[in-house]
């Protein structure tokens, strides 16, 4: 793994163009220079909510080397070394890209488009109706925690897990990786987002949790193991991007679990991808 200094304009435009080619994309129709523009001007939202896009990017086994070139254009020395140590330990990986949005940006938020329309003829395949890269648009205000599921649902998967330097297997039975993402609106029109690694597991069933106002709701659904000491914390500007990954040779770790993949029949691996879409309007509410 190499690990270089933070340079807020380098590599986001490259970054993007080869997670779009590896990601499958074959052809895109150029945005236009209006287009580009509005990416450039940061949108407004209410002062105690913020709105991120997440990408979600499989990337096949085999292409594995290049996608591994990515992460020298991203920035994982921006997290402390013993965040860093541990990511590593448990098969995880994360970083900044900063720039202003590129052209190969555009061409990424179209992605979500991929399938063909009803009224072209053309027949949906198993590669068109589950896109290489979606995108998703999420709205959260201070206090919500919002789920980004990353990783299908297994029947059983035995983890690796290191804590304090202590390795230990754990098996959890109908499994799958989440990322509760949280965010709010800080000084300097930024973002400060939080995700925190867990796997949900179990059979679903009714449980209390907290709602606004401190009122306890009745919902359905799974024990959480929750991997506090894991929590990824930024504050992001607006164009940079939060990138999260797994190591290639940790299949059995947390990282392996929550990132892996398998389309068609052939492995892939998952790259999280956070982006600023909206920034408060003011930084008068905004937590100092």
């Amino acid at each position: 793994m190499e690990l270089i200094s933070h340079n807020p304009r380098f590599g986001l435009a490259s970054l993007l163009g080869a997670l779009a080619l590896i990601a499958g994309c074959q052809s895109f129709i150029g945005p236009s220079e209006t287009a580009l523009e509005r990416l450039m001007q940061p949108a407004s939202t209410s002062p105690d909510s913020v709105t991120l896009e997440i990408f979600l990017a499989r990337i096949p086994a085999e292409q594995d080397p290049q996608a591994e070139k990515l992460w020298r254009q991203i920035d994982e020395q921006t997290f402390d070394a013993e965040l860093r140590r541990q990511l590593v330990a448990n098969g995880l990986r994360a970083g900044i890209v900063g720039s202003p949005p590129p052209e190969e940006l555009s061409k990424l938020l179209s992605l979500e488009s991929e399938a063909p329309a009803e009224t072209d003829g053309r027949l949906i395949t198993a590669e068109s109706a589950s896109p290489r890269v979606t995108r998703r648009v999420v709205q959260v205000h201070r206090g919500d925690q919002k789920p980004i599921q990353v990783s299908e649902p297994r029947d059983e998967a035995e983890v690796l897990l290191s804590e304090n330097g202590y390795i230990g297997g754990k098996t959890f039975q109908n499994v799958h990786g989440v990322y509760s993402l949280q965010a709010e609106a800080i000084a300097g029109q930024r973002v400060h987002v939080r995700l925190t690694p867990e796997l949900d597991h179990g059979e679903m069933r009714m449980r209390y949790a907290g709602g606004e106002q401190g009122i306890m709701l009745k919902n359905l659904a799974q024990d959480r193991e929750i991997f506090e000491r894991l929590a990824i914390n930024s504050d992001l500007a607006p164009g940079e991007l939060l990138v999260l990954g797994s190591l290639v040779d940790a299949k059995s770790s947390l990282g392996g679990v929550m990132h892996a993949a398998s389309h068609a029949g052939k492995d892939e691996r998952k790259l999280v991808v956070v982006r600023l879409l909206e920034v408060p309007p003011t930084e008068i509410l905004a937590k100092k």
